[in-house]
């Protein structure tokens, strides 16, 4: 009796204390979103003033993307990093302002947190740091350990600096994949393929142990010709020849034994660098460019220059509205970063309405995903241009499967040369896990009506299933040769020969009709208002806004440094980093490794291109 009332005790204690935990959390985190609103509501815009002679230090944090994703909260409390990533347009706009502001002296990369960039938006930020230099303004980098895309933009500046400790490896375009046919076999899980294609790669992972010869043809033929592309900017930039640069990167490991592993030595060596230099030393040369009174040079962050430049918008009847549609293609709602059917085409609606706008470009960083939600996104997109106004697709990084989908709605394609595109095939994925569990012990056995009453993926997959599912693939592979054949102008059997899911980059893509044009978003603007015959005009971009919750959580994250603070909260509540670090990274994995799992198509009908999430 006394053992079960101290038990009771006990656990009467314990679900007392964790009440009142979650209490105290909830009303601290409410607090803290308090304070946040407060300090958003009462303090007024900060007075930048951006002195004359100045340097204007550009310094991307985190990915540069076309629209940042937005990072949520259970995500901070499992652990993940926080991810700041830098919307292109900021960049573009920097230079584009400094380039005519007489207050700037020149422009300082200073390129050490910046992540991935995709090689189409490294092309356009170098053609914007060439029309730059072409006022005759300084343009200089800097660095302490230069990834290979930080570099490509380094190698504009008339002068490049990099620490006496520093490096500079340039390891080429490419990539590994992972293929888990085997630990599939071995969890007893049969996944079971249907697609049309040769070069649907997507489907390999789950079918081979390595790069069909196929695929890898065709793959080494888009990566060769994006790492010409490199090789032949970066030697005319640094007025080198394109078999010095190769010669580096083919060669680092020799070369680098010829100057006892000195990295930053043997980038001098090259000429690929100007200076080494300590970091006081550089402060120093920066002072020759723009030296304050203190002999301080005299330089404002790109963020707050933006801020100090930032001007409202000129109203103008004649409009052209731009609609970012990044990320993978989903059903329904969805949040920054990825693309939802729901979510895009309710921007596609609001342009449609808006009679102010009279063209629409549609900027697609995609690499495809679910049929059915890229289907509806181009049935509204249709609509769109049945109220009159022209369609200008313009193709980021990747425009692939549902991502050129989507795109076959366009009255014109703009791409740029180094856009990786095509992809045109379907494929289905459906995993079964009988074996699964026979291996624990566990059977399915069950009754039904017809061939299809027992179909699930506890069961094995009957033949009736995979003739609906296989036909249901072909069907949809029929029906994206129709859309690209009727869009472009082309014979379907014309359009299989260069579809079964092979990837093309820009240059190709052109050469075989899959696009109208080369050039960057500025240019698909200026196309769609010739269509829309405007020669005065104005272009905003027609975003959902942020809710006030991702506002606050967006501003925690930025200007509070609260993704520590969260992981430390929840650890505070006992979810360990033992226990949110493996969470965590599960579901990195599985946004990484396995896209299509990842998906809700409602026919289990993907066009995806895998290989293309490779070079995002």
């Amino acid at each position: 009796m006394s053992q079960g009332s101290f038990l009771g005790r006990f656990f009467r204690f314990l679900g007392r204390s964790i009440d009142a935990l979650r209490v105290f959390l909830g009303r601290l985190i409410f607090l803290v979103i308090l304070l946040l609103l407060a300090i958003f509501i009462f303090s007024g815009p900060e007075q930048i003033n951006v002195p004359d002679n100045s340097l204007v230090v550009l310094a991307p944090v985190g990915n540069i993307v076309e629209q940042p994703s937005m990072l949520d909260a259970s995500s901070l409390l499992l652990g993940a990093q926080e991810i700041v990533d830098t919307p292109l347009r900021e960049v573009l706009d920097t230079l584009a302002r400094a380039r005519q502001d007489d207050r700037v002296r020149g422009v300082v990369l200073d390129l050490r947190e910046m992540g991935n960039v995709s090689p189409a938006n490294l092309e356009r930020i170098g053609s914007a740091l060439e029309d730059f230099k072409g006022q005759g303004k300084a343009l200089v980098a800097h660095g302490d350990f230069f990834t290979q895309a930080q570099y490509f933009l380094a190698s504009y500046a008339e002068t490049i600096y990099l620490h006496p400790m520093g490096q500079l490896v340039l390891q080429g375009y490419g990539g590994n994949q992972l293929y888990y046919v085997e630990l599939l076999e071995k969890l007893g899980v049969k996944v079971h393929v249907f697609r049309v294609g040769t070069h649907k790669a997507a489907v390999e992972p789950y079918l081979l142990t390595g790069m069909s010869d196929l695929s890898r043809e065709n793959n080494q033929s888009v990566v060769d010709e994006l790492w010409q592309r490199f090789v032949n900017q970066v030697a005319t930039n640094r007025a080198l020849s394109a078999e010095e640069v190769r010669d580096y990167a083919n060669n680092y490991p020799q070369h680098l034994l010829e100057v006892n592993g000195d990295m930053a030595q043997l980038a001098m060596r090259f000429d690929l660098v100007d200076e080494l230099v300590t970091p006081a030393q550089l402060q120093a040369r920066l002072s020759v460019l723009a030296a304050s009174a203190s002999g301080r040079p005299r330089t404002i962050d790109y963020r707050r220059y933006l801020a100090a430049t930032n001007s409202s918008p000129e109203y103008r009847e004649n409009q052209i509205g731009v609609i970012v549609a990044q990320g993978t293609i989903d059903i329904g709602e969805q949040p920054r970063g990825t693309i939802g059917a729901q979510s895009l085409n309710e921007l596609i609606r609001e342009a449609r309405r808006d009679d102010a706008i009279k063209a629409v470009v549609l900027r697609v960083d995609s690499p495809g995903g679910s049929a059915f939600a890229s289907e509806l996104i181009r049935q509204e997109l249709v609509e769109l241009q049945r109220a009159g106004k022209p369609l200008i697709v313009s193709m980021g990084g990747t425009a692939a499967s549902g991502g050129y989908w989507i795109a076959t709605a366009a009255d014109e394609i703009w791409a740029s040369p180094a856009t990786v595109t095509g992809s045109i095939g379907v494929f289905s994925i459906v995993p079964t896990f009988e074996t699964s569990l026979e291996k624990i012990g566990v059977y399915t056995d069950g009754v039904g009506t017809t061939p299809l009453s027992r179909s699930d993926v506890l069961s094995p997959l009957n033949e009736a299933m995979s003739t609906v599912l296989q036909s249901s693939v072909e069907n949809q592979y029929r029906n994206f040769l129709q859309l690209v054949a009727d869009a472009r102008g082309m014979d379907i059997e014309e359009v299989d020969l260069v579809a079964q899911g092979q990837v093309w980059t820009g240059t190709q893509a052109i050469n075989r009709g899959l696009i109208d044009n080369l050039g960057t978003m500025d240019d698909a603007i200026e196309a769609a208002a010739r269509l829309a015959s405007m020669d005065n005009y104005t272009w905003r971009y027609i975003e959902k806004p942020l809710s006030p919750g991702e506002q606050v959580l967006q501003g925690m994250i930025e200007n509070f440094g609260m993704a520590a603070s969260m992981s430390q909260l929840a650890e505070s509540a006992g979810l360990s980093a033992s226990v949110r670090a493996p969470l965590a990274l599960w579901g990195s994995m599985l946004k990484t490794v396995a896209p299509p799992m990842n998906l809700n198509d409602p026919g289990d009908l993907y066009t995806l291109c895998e290989f293309c999430v490779l070079l995002r």
